[in-house]
């Protein structure tokens, strides 16, 4: 069985696609996402195999969703766009396969006979031009926080999650892993459970036993490992 989500703004052309790979005994759609936040969430918990995704969507495109994805684990991406134009730039971010909509039968057909001769997950190892996160998905009641990367001051990792703390202290909850937000964003990894904005510090005071702390220009303190203090030291320029 493979397993499908289902990511576009229309809702007629959500149904549309679900009715016609309802015809299919070995597909399963698992869900459906208006949105491109929406799906970070769903893709990460369900771990479909394969995402239809519309390219031009409001605020997050489709493109700009897979740089919030872990590549590592990557499922096979087929882009729906209504632009022929676009099936080049959909190859270019390495997709599986790209559809016009409206979807042809005939050539949706096509399509999942090629995922069924590859059920391998997809990996990715670079996608030009999409790689650098420019804000931050979060998540308040009702609504979705995009958050500048100016106006993070760190990113913490605890129990319950990982949260997006402002420069105002005002602190966020997000989809995205401390992994994916330290290999896409300018943000500093200092700390297994710590992510840290460079122009937010203020000082760095050093410990015992080769550890460190910084101090932010809020007060905040930030713990520093020995594992991560060399990097942090080559980063600022400190000899």
């Amino acid at each position: 069985m493979i397993n499908v989500l289902i990511v576009d703004d229309e809702p007629l052309a959500r149904k549309e696609l679900r009715r016609v790979l309802s015809k299919t005994d070995d597909i399963n759609v698992i869900g459906e996402c208006s949105n491109a936040i929406d799906a970070v969430g769903v893709i990460n918990r369900e771990k479909p195999d394969v995402v239809f995704l519309d390219i031009q969507m409001p605020r997050v495109s489709g493109i700009e969703m897979l740089s919030m994805l872990d590549h590592e684990k990557m499922p096979h991406i087929v882009f729906l766009t209504a632009y022929d134009e676009f099936a080049v730039q959909a190859f270019e971010q390495h997709a599986f396969d790209y559809l016009l909509k409206p979807v042809n039968q005939a050539r949706l057909d096509k399509t999942l006979q090629r995922l069924r001769r590859d059920r391998e997950p997809q990996k990715i190892d670079q996608l030009p031009g999409a790689n650098q996160l420019r804000q931050i998905p979060c998540f308040g009641q009702h609504h979705v926080q995009l958050v500048r990367m100016e106006d993070v001051e760190h990113v913490a990792s605890g129990v319950s999650g990982v949260y997006v703390v402002s420069t105002d202290g005002t602190e966020r909850p997000t989809e995205l892993p401390l992994h994916i937000l330290q290999d896409r964003t300018p943000l500093l990894r200092c700390h297994r459970q710590y992510l840290v904005n460079t122009d937010c510090i203020e000082k760095i005071n050093f410990l015992e036993n080769g550890l460190a702390e910084i101090s932010t220009k809020r007060g905040q303190v930030i713990p520093v490992s020995r594992r991560f203090f060399p990097q942090i030291k080559e980063r600022l320029g400190i000899l």
